[in-house]
């Protein structure tokens, strides 16, 4: 019985909240289109895309369409208009404001997806940008001597508020590679999602974004796009993207942190300033949702919205317990530990990644609906920049 209702699920393509039944299935090929393909691990769904950026947004468009336009409504129509009385005029303006000034590779994604998905761009503009990044994010990095072949580990917890919960069934690995010369990139997001906040390229080369409000403040300035999944498909190296930042200005606070094989790094991103965040340990680096760095003169935040010194402070010694034993099994232990037994997690804790930046391998979680998972990139970038 119940392996026919995990058939039929997968004939369907269709999400589910059921608890993920293995940790470790090999692609299976469900659909392709165009050169796209659509394959199941277990439920999770990894979507390769290839070709041109309009292409790839096409073959998105047709292998997703039945999810897309399912959430459109559960999210767009049902939650944001009809629970949260949100305007639809005003939500299509800003996205559409938003996505006028995005660069054309990623207006040429959506408007391909537009051609096959049969939803229109502006109801598109609007789902991209269904909020995805809660201001409860956690990372942690090991390398050197606290990873067991001195090699990075990199994990990070993504949050969400409670009443978004039902949407995170619409997560996907979305791997982009295009034939014009850049990387291929990895995006663990949500349907139609163009804003990579957590993602690596073909070169080893890991991104992850946290909120970083509570120090940088709320300010929003909507006439600056800075895509971040733009330093993934045009750098190579940690120091080609630590050049983009420093030329960079920053739309909104945020910790960006990034990593290859050897190291990570650490940027606390104010809309009106940059700082490098040092890691406390040669070889272990923890980032929330606060700024760290001393030289911003911060003192203790006020209530600590989200917990973020205490899961910081959590990481930091899950990262001396765990010192030499980092592997991608230790980082999964790690964001696996609640915050009331001293980790990160909690039920607030939406999406869980580890990445090994050395072997292009991802592990994706997503709780309530899919447990660990490995994704092998290896088996999915075919782009003229990778390895």
């Amino acid at each position: 019985m119940q392996l026919s209702l995990v058939i039929l699920v997968y004939s369907l393509i269709i999400p589910c909240m059921a608890q993920a039944m293995e940790d470790n299935s090999s692609p299976v090929l469900l659909s392709q289109y165009e050169g796209g393909k659509l394959y199941g691990i277990d439920k999770l769904l990894v979507l390769q895309l290839s070709g041109s950026y309009r292409e790839m947004g096409r073959q998105e468009g047709y292998l997703l369409k039945d999810q897309i336009h399912d959430y459109y409504n559960c999210s767009v129509l049902d939650y944001f208009i009809k629970d949260n009385n949100m305007s639809y005029e005003r939500l299509a303006l800003d996205s559409m404001d938003r996505f006028n000034h995005y660069p054309k590779r990623f207006r040429d994604i959506l408007s391909g997806i537009s051609e096959t998905s049969g939803l229109s761009l502006l109801n598109l503009t609007i789902l991209s940008r269904v909020p995805y990044i809660a201001p409860g994010c956690s990372a942690a990095f090991a390398w050197s001597e606290y990873s067991r072949d001195a090699y990075t580990v990199a994990g990070r917890n993504l949050d969400f508020y409670s009443t978004m919960e039902d949407f995170i069934n619409y997560t996907i690995v979305c791997i982009y590679n295009p034939t014009d010369g850049s990387h291929s990139v990895a995006s663990v997001c949500r349907l139609t999602q163009l804003e990579i906040h957590t993602g690596m390229n073909d070169q080893g080369i890991f991104l992850e974004a946290n909120d970083g409000s509570s120090s940088g403040g709320t300010t929003f300035f909507p006439d600056r796009i800075t895509y971040l999944g733009s330093f993934l498909f045009d750098f190579s190296s940690l120091e080609q993207l630590d050049a983009a930042i420093h030329s960079s200005q920053i739309n909104w606070a945020t910790l960006l942190n990034v990593a290859d094989e050897r190291e990570a790094r650490s940027y606390e991103w104010a809309t009106f300033d940059l700082k490098r965040a040092m890691p406390m340990r040669d070889g272990f680096l923890a980032s929330t949702n606060h700024f760290s760095n001393p030289d911003w003169g911060l003192g203790p935040l006020a209530g600590d919205p989200y917990n973020t010194t205490l899961r910081r402070d959590n990481l930091l010694r899950l990262g001396e317990r765990y010192r030499g034993e980092f592997d991608a099994e230790a980082m999964m232990n790690v964001l696996d530990t609640d915050i009331e037994k001293g980790g990160p997690s909690g039920n607030f804790t939406r999406l869980k990644v580890v990445a090994i930046p050395r072997e292009n391998e991802l592990w994706v979680k997503i709780p309530k609906y899919q447990n660990w998972t490995r994704v092998d990139l290896n088996e999915f970038f075919i782009g003229p920049g990778a390895i």
